[in-house]
């Protein structure tokens, strides 16, 4: 028996997956940054190179996974809608589009120097030379993703229940607001490039290096991407 899906119902499962991958994705980059750095800080050598070996490289492999499921199910949404949604959805998935590469081109790889480093020195060898700098990287893309996820997760939901029109100003201002604090974010991983590097310097944590600091600066960020939508 042949069983047709409409297309309604196919962006309903695409939603229900886009729901479930996001909620792992978000879920884990609050607990990388609001408790496992937070307990690092405080924590024994030993048990912190424990944790680096054991348990980050298992919530990292859910944490990227879910990074890319909730992009592709995104993606697929739009692909069944066909564009023509309202602006608030397209500031979302710029902010998301961001968090992706930020998890996959600077965070990912990062930390794959840091487990690699512990794993040296847990087998009696030095720390790889690049293992600070690499957790710095790592540590303000993911500061910046946890800026970028509050007002994200503002205009995702904001979408089916504050629907409007599209200006093109406002988008533009909005872009450009967004491209300044991923600029800022992933810094430190692309200064070596010559282009970069004849633009001003960048790569500050500023409030957010706490977890207070980061929520503050969200909702800040979600109320002025609001107003410049809503206004504009």
């Amino acid at each position: 028996m042949e069983i047709v899906t409409t297309s309604v119902g196919l962006e309903m499962l695409m939603r229900w997956g886009h729901f479930l991958a996001g909620i792992t994705w978000i879920g884990l980059l609050y607990y990388f940054n609001f408790v496992q750095t937070e307990y690092f800080k405080e924590a024994e050598a030993s048990s912190k190179s424990d944790a680096i070996r054991g348990l980050v490289p298992r919530a990292l492999w859910w944490f990227r996974w879910g990074a890319m499921f909730t992009l592709l199910t995104g993606i697929a949404i739009f692909a069944i809608r066909g564009g023509g949604m309202s602006m608030d959805i397209y500031v979302g998935a710029l902010l998301g589009v961001f968090m992706f590469v930020n998890v996959w081109m600077i965070i990912w790889p990062s930390q794959k120097v840091v487990i690699a480093s512990a794993e040296a020195v847990a087998g009696g060898g030095k720390a790889l030379p690049d293992a600070a700098d690499s957790l710095a990287k790592a540590g303000l893309a993911s500061r910046t993703n946890t800026l970028f996820s509050i007002p994200m997760l503002f205009f995702m939901g904001a979408s089916t229940h504050y629907p409007h029109g599209f200006s093109a100003v406002a988008f533009i201002i909005a872009v450009v607001v967004i491209l300044i604090l991923e600029f800022n974010g992933a810094y430190p991983a692309i200064k070596g490039n010559d282009l970069v590097k004849k633009l001003p310097a960048a790569g500050k944590m500023g409030p957010m290096a706490s977890v207070n600091g980061v929520i503050y600066c969200g909702l800040g960020l979600t109320v002025v991407l609001f107003l410049i939508v809503d206004m504009l």
